[in-house]
């Protein structure tokens, strides 16, 4: 199966996700500080004026931002044990540098540049505390039962992560989320708790790719056409990103050591037709392509 469009995931032929292999390029650290020296010394040059001070004062602080945003892009090498202090260190050191840099640029407006790298270090940040793994549909259809057993197992275990399936009963179609887990700092849960996932999973009525990590991870939102009756589409969209329309698909199951309310199956009806998946950045990209079609 292909990588998930919009998505860092990794595959195996085991049904656990294994460590993603994925990194950065080995060129990209030293082009990385090649540009810090650079900038250090264009602001040593700088005039012996207010902005140049700020932008003096600005180096350190953008440093650390850009450091960080390149480290939680590979917080997947991390010991599992020493992820949630990782996040955490991560955390406040942006807190720290953006509130370094806000001082600095109190009385001007912040540099474009300066807010992009702030913006970039936040959303480095969201990303991996939602990595996770997913269970992707392979066959035409899929169904899953209750997943009120596979909870109480999880809680049993002692699990304190986040665990979502598909709503019980709700007919999904390939190429489609069915299943997402993820530990509360992010990153795939510990076998055991994986091997539950896959029991139950393969317990349902239907077949699925190997589970794969994805960051971030995304729910499926199920939109309708009214017009004409019937789903349209279903729209897989990060987590992190704008609230999508539609019905979201997938529920959660246990969240914080918490059991989460799960609905009951829908009475048996005629199935659906085959609705299409959609992964939003598929769909972004089709948009774009009509619309440079429609210009020329």
């Amino acid at each position: 199966m292909p990588t998930l469009e919009g998505y860092d995931c990794t595959m195996t032929p085991q049904e656990t996700p294994q460590e993603n292999q994925h990194s950065t390029d080995p060129t990209s650290w030293s082009t990385l500080l090649s540009g810090w020296v650079q900038f250090a010394q264009r602001a040593v040059a700088l005039p012996k004026t207010e902005e140049g001070q700020r932008w003096r004062d600005s180096v350190a602080p953008t440093i650390g931002l850009h450091a960080l945003t390149m480290a939680l892009g590979e917080i997947d090498k991390v010991d599992q044990e020493e992820r949630p202090l990782a996040m955490d260190k991560s955390e406040l050191g942006i807190k720290e540098h953006v509130a370094q840099l806000n001082e600095i640029w109190r009385s001007e407006p912040m540099p474009e540049s300066i807010i992009e790298l702030i913006e970039d270090a936040k959303e480095a940040w969201e990303v991996a505390i939602h990595e996770g793994v997913a269970w992707v549909v392979q066959s035409e259809r899929f169904v899953s039962f209750h997943p009120g057993e596979l909870g109480n197992a999880l809680l049993d275990a002692g699990y304190l992560g986040e665990v979502l399936i598909s709503s019980p009963g709700t007919e999904m179609f390939t190429g489609a989320p069915i299943a997402i887990a993820r530990n509360n700092s992010g990153g795939q849960p510990e076998d055991d708790v994986l091997r539950m996932i896959q029991d139950f999973l393969n317990a349902c009525d239907g077949d699925l790719e190997h589970p794969q990590i994805i960051r971030p991870v995304c729910q499926v939102y199920r939109q309708f056409d009214f017009l004409n009756g019937g789903a349209a589409k279903d729209l897989v969209a990060p987590v992190t990103g704008d609230l999508q329309a539609g019905q979201p698909l997938l529920i959660p199951v246990v969240s914080g050591g918490e059991m989460c309310a799960v609905p009951l199956p829908p009475k048996a009806g005629k199935p659906l037709k085959p609705v299409e998946v959609v992964w939003l950045k598929d769909e972004a990209e089709s948009e774009v392509e009509s619309g440079s079609e429609s210009g020329t």
